[in-house]
């Protein structure tokens, strides 16, 4: 399909406007690398708000439930920490976790000023949806792809990755 969208015999889907902006990019030969995984991220996350918010869930409570997941019960500011997000955007997005049932808190009986915050099952199972989502979408994205080129992609990006962080660290 790919090979025929630069061929001119263009059978792709259409697709809405806020997308038409990726679909531009496949049209660039001019387009850089960084400018691909720029859009693919941009556009993995437009999907994975679509989904979510399909399901009634804020993607924004992705990442608080990883960290939730893997570490249960810790307190409401090393959750922001963690999260890298402000105390009171976490304390916000708490509170209406907690009202959906999603996350319960509990004072430090002997230190008023701790909070401690625990997923609820519901919670994981909202957790549990948003990771099916994002192996769906790389199923996706992997589609049509060889398990070479899916291996060599991964060391590919992970030496990206890696020259990202060194060039960070200067």
């Amino acid at each position: 399909m790919l090979n025929e969208f630069f061929e001119g015999g263009n059978n792709m889907k259409e697709i809405s406007p806020e997308l038409a902006r990726h679909k531009r990019l496949l049209e660039n030969k001019d387009a850089l690398p960084s400018m691909y995984i720029n859009d693919i991220s941009k556009l993995f996350g437009h999907l994975m708000s679509r989904d979510c918010d399909s399901e009634g869930l804020s993607i924004g409570y992705r990442r608080m439930f990883r960290i939730l997941c893997e570490q249960d019960g810790i307190t409401q500011v090393e959750l922001a920490k963690r999260a890298k997000l402000s105390t009171p955007s976490v304390s916000t997005a708490l509170g209406k976790m907690e009202q959906d049932g999603l996350v319960r808190r509990e004072t430090d009986m002997n230190d008023r000023r701790k909070v401690f915050v625990y997923i609820t099952e519901k919670g994981r199972e909202q957790d549990e949806f948003i990771r099916s989502r994002c192996h769906r979408l790389d199923d996706i994205m992997m589609r049509g792809i060889s398990e070479e080129d899916k291996a060599r992609l991964n060391t590919v990006l992970r030496q990206i990755l890696v020259n990202m962080l060194e060039e960070g660290d200067n």
